[in-house]
């Protein structure tokens, strides 16, 4: 039998909130190689040190086609910028790209990987500059399309976004066709479309069963409407991938608490304040657990 509830959503699942985790998403979490999943961190030092000799050698050792009459980035060269990325060597890839552009070289996913770095500077306009410039080149870019799409979307400009999303989510060429359902689950999440966006989320489970955000933002969808025990089924799978993610354990507190299942919140609101007892989690799980005590006085 369904459990529903009628207790309100708490201010972390407010659209406020959400749109400011898009912008996280979009900066930050944003995948940006097919490979991340099985990049460990000597793979990482070992691509930064490979792009660093091609930059000290001013792009002698594989990095770049040196004949003046076509000019081309390497696969490789391109790899280990993305992966300098995923390390935080924002310097380096910076400087990487300047040398790129300073060769002459116009190349899509240089393009897609300065409007990322655009957006780790907080300045979305020039990201949008630049996934225009590598829509230009390829009007199929997928990941242009996506993170277009989903840079409109924290913009509130909601028909651009499902207009730059859908393009990414139909294009069968697309390796990661997840992620453009997820944003546009989110897109529809935020304009009160629960059916729809429901629909996108499942969409995206049933592309990769192991995709995160789907379950996540799912299950955030059954709490807000007061089906928690489909709630909890998700939260469930999402903590299986990612086990230490704060807002995991902070949404499984209040699952259990709309149950009725007071210990289990504790224990899963004190979780968070372990993993992460500096963030908006952690102060959220410490509102939640005084409003507890309080309520047992």
């Amino acid at each position: 039998m369904m459990t529903t509830t009628n207790r309100s959503q708490p201010s972390t699942n407010s659209n406020r909130h959400l749109r400011a985790y898009l912008f996280f998403q979009v900066s930050v979490t944003m995948t940006i190689s097919r490979s991340n999943k099985r990049a460990d961190s000597g793979r990482k030092i070992a691509g930064c040190l490979l792009l660093l000799c091609c930059l000290v050698s001013l792009f002698g050792c594989a990095g770049i086609n040196q004949a003046p009459e076509k000019r081309e980035l390497s696969e490789q060269f391109y790899e280990n910028l993305l992966t300098a990325f995923q390390g935080h060597n924002y310097a380096l890839v910076q400087t990487g790209l300047d040398k790129i552009n300073e060769a002459g070289i116009a190349d899509k996913r240089t393009r897609y990987l300065e409007a990322l770095m655009a957006l780790i500077n907080r300045d979305p306009d020039t990201a949008i500059i630049k996934l225009k410039d590598a829509l230009v080149m390829d009007p199929d870019y997928a990941e242009a399309h996506n993170a277009l799409g989903t840079i409109y979307m924290q913009q509130e400009k909601y028909d651009l976004a499902e207009s730059e999303l859908l393009q990414a989510a139909d294009n069968p060429l697309y390796q990661t066709p997840e992620k453009a359902y997820q944003n546009l689950g989110n897109l529809y999440k935020l304009q009160g479309k629960e059916l729809q966006a429901k629909g996108c989320y499942n969409k995206a489970i049933n592309l990769n069963q192991d995709y995160f955000p789907a379950h996540y933002e799912l299950s955030r969808l059954y709490f807000a409407g007061g089906n928690l025990q489909l709630a909890r089924e998700e939260m469930d799978k999402a903590k299986i991938i990612s086990p230490e993610h704060p807002g995991v354990w902070l949404q499984m507190g209040m699952i259990e608490d709309g149950l009725g299942e007071r210990e289990k919140a504790i224990e899963a609101f004190n979780k968070v304040l372990e993993l992460a007892p500096k963030s908006s989690f952690a102060d959220q799980a410490a509102k939640e657990l005084k409003r507890i005590d309080n309520s047992n006085q």
